[in-house]
């Protein structure tokens, strides 16, 4: 009889795939503005991504027969979140250091345009805040945008894990193999 895999091991076997489907996601972002229809990819991605996780822990909990402890799950999609961050990262660099280097200023303006459009935001700071960051050249480097993305979703990957690990542990009905 095979023996189940640790947490550990399975995130790192899934991680990988998951890795990808976040590289997805990091790419469909960085030029949905050339291709209208990535926008509508890109949120499905997202929107999709608790599902993703939910699959994995629910296969490693109908694996284990039910046994795995709900803290498990948690560090489970943690670790799913981390791993496939480290791909998703070195991608996004890669495609904003080599790929799109001009995306950053190219938001900031359009940032700027938009809300110069609007009159109550005319002359608000955020217009002057942006606008004298592009002056001064002082835009978040490539490697600082893919860093802060890496430490924003580790959090909200935390927090999802966490919701689906509840929800997989409370709601996953099946057959025990004797």
């Amino acid at each position: 009889m095979e023996q189940n895999k640790s947490i550990f091991q399975r995130a790192s076997q899934w991680g990988v795939p998951f890795g990808l489907y976040l590289s997805c996601a990091a790419v469909t972002s960085i030029f949905a503005d050339y291709f209208a229809p990535l926008n509508l990819l890109f949120l499905v991605l997202v929107v999709a991504t608790p599902l993703v996780v939910y699959h994995f822990q629910r296969r490693k909990f109908i694996e284990d027969d039910g046994f795995t402890e709900y803290s498990a799950l948690w560090m489970l999609g943690i670790m799913l979140f981390i791993l496939g961050l480290i791909i998703s990262s070195f991608v996004a660099y890669m495609v904003l250091q080599y790929g799109r280097p001009g995306f950053i200023y190219e938001q900031a303006q359009k940032a700027i345009e938009v809300y110069n459009a609007m009159p109550e935001m005319r002359d608000g700071e955020l217009v002057k805040a942006l606008q004298l960051m592009v002056d001064r050249h002082i835009l978040p480097t490539p490697i600082e945008m893919v860093f802060s993305m890496f430490w924003l979703v580790s959090f909200l990957g935390s927090v999802t894990s966490a919701i689906t690990a509840f929800i997989v542990k409370k709601y996953t009905r099946f057959n025990r193999r004797y």
